[in-house]
């Protein structure tokens, strides 16, 4: 064995345990050593199935789980090699589940979870709930798990594992009561009986005693005073040793009723015990089902903020992409603005130029507009000029011409 101290060790699963294979209603070992490999005689152990003590060492002793009693221990023989795996005789589908085993060394306490699962089903699923299995042989599997234990469920263990101590205490402590008031009683009724032989001893000499002087005194003068005398002492002291004896009979007598009340009582006792035990089973049971649904109700809870937190995360994600597009489109704006500005500045210089350029123009058509009237007075003077050799050649044809065809000359112009 190591040399290691007792107080360095860890919990682990042995390699050859964790791909073995069990069968329902079988014996079932759920494994677990200490490693390096140490002995385990002066630990504490506790095996928890979910949050209810299945199996408690303790000084040296095993206690089995209120709800497995007969069905759990462990191997003292191995105790000393650092194994401290958990016996399951006839494993039920109910056992199936996650185990905590706890192995605590002055102040190291070192642990790990093991679980036992159904061997996976045709769907390639694994197989843990008991009322698919009912009914049917299945193999399961241990292997170790990673699964985290609540504050919550860590202190209805440490609830259960104490109730499964105060109640083998109290059963104890009660029956070790039970057994000194029996011997102490015992004791009381031998010397009793030992005191009433003697008695009877002494009576029957007395009476042999008496017989041999009536004898006597059958033979010799009955009417001898020293004979009354003897006779009268010894009558007086058989009466006295008759007293006595009655005496004790009737302290005996009333020993026995004590003897028969305090058994009454004793009987009243258990059967109070026995009472009070079926309601404390009825109420843990009562409180395992509360817990059970403060678990399923807590699991609804988490499962509810998982889906919260989950659409928060989702919402988060789009709000984070909302506003990185508000972002984007806050940048294109400004580039936009920009450009707008930037546009504007372009639109004004073109306006300026553009208003420059309609003033030019319309200096340049003023200037026209001016000479278009010069024009029209030069081209008026021109037809003006031109008009006077046609009047001037007119005048001398008609100077030349007679008078009526002047006329008609005249007429025809004037049409």
């Amino acid at each position: 064995m190591a040399s290691t101290s007792s107080n360095e060790f860890n919990l682990i699963i042995p390699i050859e345990s964790q791909s073995a294979e069990i069968k329902l209603g079988s014996d079932v070992t759920i494994p677990c050593h200490l490693s390096p490999e140490i002995s385990a005689n002066d630990m504490e152990i506790r095996w928890f199935k979910e949050t209810d003590c299945a199996c408690l060492y303790k000084n040296r002793e095993v206690i089995e789980g209120r709800s497995y009693e007969g069905r759990t221990g462990l191997s003292t023989q191995e105790l000393n090699r650092g194994n401290v795996s958990l016996n399951f005789r006839e494993f039920r589908e109910s056992d199936i589940g996650f185990y905590l085993c706890q192995v605590i060394s002055e102040d190291r306490t070192e642990e790990i979870t093991v679980g036992v699962e159904a061997r996976e089903d045709s769907d390639g699923k694994p197989v843990n709930q008991p009322s698919k299995i009912q009914g049917r042989q299945v193999n399961l599997t241990l292997h170790a798990s990673n699964r985290t234990w609540g504050e919550n469920q860590r202190m209805k263990m440490e609830e259960s594992a104490l109730m499964t101590e105060l109640e083998v205490n109290y059963v104890k402590v009660l029956h070790q009561t039970i057994f000194k008031v029996f011997k102490n009683q015992g004791k009381k009724l031998e010397q009793t009986e030992l005191q009433l032989k003697a008695s009877k001893t002494d009576l029957e000499r007395v009476l042999q005693q008496l017989e041999t002087i009536r004898e006597k005194c059958g033979l010799e003068n009955r009417k001898d005073l020293d004979m009354k005398e003897s006779q009268m002492q010894i009558t007086k002291y058989i009466e006295e040793k008759q007293n006595q004896l009655e005496e004790k009979d009737t302290q005996l007598k009333k020993m026995s009723k004590q003897m028969s009340e305090k058994e009454k009582l004793l009987k009243s006792t258990i059967k109070e015990m026995e009472t009070s035990k079926q309601q404390l089973e009825t109420l843990r049971q009562e409180q395992m089902r509360q817990e059970e649904m403060l678990e399923k109700k807590e699991q609804l809870r988490i499962s509810e903020f998982n889906e919260k937190s989950k659409c928060l995360e989702e919402t988060k994600s789009l709000l984070e992409e909302r506003d990185g597009k508000i972002k984007d489109l806050e940048k294109e704006k400004e580039r936009l603005d920009e450009e707008l500005q930037d546009k504007d500045r372009r639109l004004k210089d073109i306006n300026a130029k553009l208003m420059q350029t309609v003033r030019e123009v319309e200096e340049k058509q003023n200037q026209l507009q001016g000479k278009h009237t010069q024009l029209e007075n030069i081209h008026k003077m021109m037809s003006e000029k031109m008009r006077r050799p046609e009047n001037k050649a007119r005048e001398l044809e008609a100077s030349k011409c007679p008078p009526e065809e002047k006329e008609t000359k005249d007429t025809h112009l004037e049409k």
